[in-house]
């Protein structure tokens, strides 16, 4: 469905551009992945779920699931946000607001996504942006993790990497939000100026 907007937008002339954030990501990647002559210009992904911390899924319980417990404020807390004065505290007030039940099978994608990865990546062949989250607790990794998924999009005729300091999974909610966005923004505008990424 995404992409059929995608090729409407695309057979527009609008240069069309993805950003995905975890699950999202997962989802821009296979959009980017689904066919080699994508009608995408570019990709931002973050927060992309590789390499899930150890104790977040147990595949068995998540199979006799339709929606994972319900988590308290703190585990959330402690697992998407980075340190204190990295963002607003009304955020957390919001965050337990809208907060619903996740569906099992995100986690499952989310848990796949570490073998699926590498085989989707290397089929991409538009420019890449990813982004780390320095205080990222969701899944495994540093500054190396970087080096290792950058790596995977072979076929890629530009990737970028990014460490965005001051943040945890949720880039979007701290204080850095604007400079992730603009970054991301910067790197579109590269892409439509270049034409080739």
């Amino acid at each position: 469905m995404l992409l059929d907007l995608v090729e409407q937008l695309a057979a527009e002339g609008l240069p069309v551009f993805a950003i995905g954030h975890s699950m999202g990501a997962i989802v821009a990647l296979h959009m980017a992945a689904t066919r080699r002559e994508s009608p995408l210009a570019a990709i931002d992904i973050s927060g992309l779920p590789y390499g899930m911390t150890d104790g977040l899924v147990d595949a068995e319980v998540l199979e006799q699931l339709d929606f994972i417990p319900a988590s308290t404020p703190e585990f959330r807390r402690d697992l998407f946000y980075g340190p204190d004065a990295t963002f607003d505290p009304l955020v957390l007030e919001e965050d337990a607001a809208i907060s619903r039940p996740v569906p099992a099978a995100e986690i499952v994608d989310a848990a796949e996504c570490t073998t699926a990865t590498p085989g989707l990546a290397s089929m991409v062949e538009i420019p890449v942006q990813i982004t780390r989250a320095d205080d990222e607790r969701s899944s495994l990794g540093g500054p190396e993790w970087l080096d290792t998924l950058g790596s995977m999009f072979s076929a890629s005729p530009r990737v970028c990497l990014n460490y965005q300091v001051a943040s945890g999974h949720n880039i979007s909610l701290h204080r850095v939000a604007r400079a992730y966005h603009l970054r991301a923004l910067a790197f579109f505008e590269e892409v439509i100026t270049s034409g080739r990424g």
